[in-house]
């Protein structure tokens, strides 16, 4: 379970996504996301990996797609908090990037090689924080957030989406 701070360092919406993480060691539970991300991207059909289990919604392609720009933006953000800046960062439109990346022909293969890439970064950059710089709060959209409180949310938002496609895509 994260350890209670962690809440108090984060917008109230981010909560739920915590709640799915085991753990409460950041670096940790980034590996072992990995791991298990990889895992299910690897397991996933040829045939389903542009199945949406309803009209207008993301293909499995697509929702891994969400996960690897979420990913590179919730790293941006803690990169700039890391570093104490405190200005404030606008949001984005997560359906917007994806309904601009359609014309993308991007395979399945280097779809999970661009997550495992993305992935460690992430973890290169967090290795390289200190507790100063994991406790640092700015905003971004509006609501502020700490540097750990980012790297958290990388973890339950993959998770949410993870868990989504095993039971409904699945």
């Amino acid at each position: 379970m994260i350890n209670q701070e962690i809440y108090n360092e984060s917008p109230t919406y981010c909560h739920y996504f915590f709640n799915l993480i085991e753990g409460s060691d950041l670096l940790v539970e980034l590996e072992k996301n990995l791991i298990d991300t990889l895992e299910l991207m690897r397991s996933i059909p040829v045939d389903k990996q542009q199945y949406a289990y309803q009209s207008g919604k993301w293909t499995i392609q697509q929702v891994f797609q969400h996960l690897v720009e979420c990913e590179r933006i919730f790293a941006y953000r803690a990169l700039r908090f890391s570093r104490f800046d405190s200005t404030p960062l606008p949001g984005f439109e997560e359906g917007m990037y994806i309904d601009n990346s359609k014309g993308m022909h991007q395979s399945w293969e280097e779809l999970i090689r661009e997550f495992e890439l993305v992935r460690k970064s992430t973890i290169a950059l967090f290795k390289t924080m200190t507790p100063e710089m994991l406790a640092f709060q700015s905003s971004a959209n509006n609501v502020a957030y700490s540097t750990r409180a980012l790297g958290f949310m990388i973890i339950g938002h993959g998770l949410h989406h993870t868990q989504f496609i095993q039971k409904t895509y699945l």
